[in-house]
């Protein structure tokens, strides 16, 4: 019964775990997506590490002045004692001049212990060094609020990809279900001897070519939602619901984007190179601290057991020493190797310099070039919307012409090809023009 019984358990364990993988259909907004993402994405995660490991680092190097103590023990039997070699006649007068003593000074254990404690006063190189340390934590968090904002950007792009794929999946779809109601229609026409064989072959060529046309819409779609995915730092396999649809991210850029001011130093890019300029002239700082002295105090105490047997745990005497003082270290001469590390120092805060000024005008030309990408963008999608609507016109009106026998069916043909060709630079024109919009806004910088 026990064993029936465990076997029930186990069984309803493993349904209830298969459940709640199958139940895993997460359903996103544009912004459910990017805050999931900013949580679970692989980089972004390695980043926000990189901001703890920089956290840590500042630590370190602020208790490499805090007071170190230590502590330590020795328990040592000399299985042979050492030797020392003095003349003979040291001794004994009357030995011969050449003749030397063997000694052995020490006992056969010698045992130790002790804790010893010192204290930075003065180096320049830890003051630079720590401020180095913060600096590099400050780095580390822009670096990862560089890599949010290009993710945010990305599931934006990858988000409207997916719709835009379905988008045109739904057009080729309805076409192809348009054209597959007209080839019925006339098929059961030429039945009647009311059509001709042509008339039959062209649309089921028509027919053909659009399904092709929709199997190939239908892949992309699968390949944007694992691409999304991706992005979203989840598994590849589960199910996802996007519950945004294109027209309201259709409504939004149907007014075209005022051109804001762009400043620089509100750029993560440009922060980045700023901070990397601080930390150029903290080198050089340290470098120029190298020629000024560093002084500690320190403290040691030990007890010392020696005896001829072992007793450092049963009675032996101990003896002890203290040792109180400070120490100077004040370079002197290295043969010139300070200068040339002072002098690369401020070689490299030169090109850090350079660089600010190249990225600095680099992101304004970016911006530039956002915005005039943007504007024709937004202009194309305009008139190809236009151009659309007119294609979709003559479409239906020659539908009507092949219905009442006026019109043939290759013309139909040649009207629905330029209805969906219309229709697909239409849709090009609108992932473009939401692109741009996104690298716009990107090229800003600003989380």
């Amino acid at each position: 019964m026990k064993k029936k019984l465990l076997i029930a358990l186990f069984f309803v364990s493993t349904l209830a775990v298969a459940q709640e993988k199958e139940e895993v259909n997460t359903s996103f907004n544009l912004k459910e997506a990017q805050d999931f993402a900013v949580e679970h994405n692989y980089k972004n995660k390695k980043a926000m590490l990189d901001v703890d490991i920089a956290k840590k680092k500042v630590w370190e190097t602020t208790a490499m002045g805090l007071p170190q103590v230590s502590a330590n023990a020795k328990l040592q039997k000399f299985l042979d004692i050492p030797v020392s070699l003095a003349p003979a006649s040291a001794f004994n007068p009357a030995a011969p001049a050449d003749e030397l003593a063997e000694l052995q000074f020490g006992l056969d254990y010698s045992n130790s212990v002790g804790i010893s404690a010192s204290q930075l006063i003065f180096d320049g190189s830890y003051i630079v060094g720590l401020q180095a340390a913060k600096t590099y934590k400050n780095l580390s968090i822009s670096n990862q609020i560089k890599t949010e904002i290009e993710l945010r950007e990305g599931v934006k792009q990858a988000y409207f990809t997916v719709l835009v794929a379905e988008e045109n999946t739904a057009v080729l779809t309805k076409s192809k279900e348009s054209v597959e109601k007209i080839l019925k229609e006339t098929s059961a026409l030429y039945k009647e001897g009311m059509v001709d064989e042509q008339s039959v072959d062209q649309l089921t060529l028509s027919v053909n070519e659009l399904a092709t046309a929709v199997g190939i819409a239908e892949g992309q779609v699968r390949f944007a939602r694992k691409l999304l995915k991706l992005q979203l730092g989840m598994d590849i396999a589960t199910k996802i619901t996007l519950t945004e649809n294109l027209d309201g991210f259709v409504d939004e850029v149907k007014v075209r984007m005022a051109e804001k001011d762009f400043n620089v130093e509100n750029h993560i890019d440009y922060n980045l190179v700023e901070t990397n300029m601080r930390l150029q002239k903290l080198n050089l700082r340290k470098e120029k601290y190298a020629f000024l002295p560093s002084i500690n105090l320190f403290l040691s105490h030990e007890q010392q057991n020696m005896n001829t047997k072992f007793d450092a745990f049963s009675g032996g005497k101990w003896y002890p020493m203290t040792v109180v003082g400070a120490q100077l270290t004040l370079p002197i001469l290295q043969s010139g190797a300070r200068l040339s590390k002072m002098s690369q120092a401020r070689i490299e805060l030169d090109k850090a310099e350079i660089t600010a000024k190249e990225v600095e005008q680099s992101l304004l030309y970016q911006t530039q070039v956002a915005q005039s990408n943007y504007e024709t963008n937004h202009e194309t999608y305009v008139n190809q919307k236009e151009n659309m609507a007119l294609a979709k016109k003559i479409y239906d009106k020659t539908v009507l012409r092949y219905k009442e026998g006026v019109a043939s069916s290759l013309e139909l043909s040649q009207t629905q090809n330029q209805y969906l060709t219309a229709e697909g630079n239409y849709i090009k024109a609108l992932l473009d023009l939401l692109t741009s919009k996104s690298e716009l806004q990107k090229s800003y910088g600003i989380k």
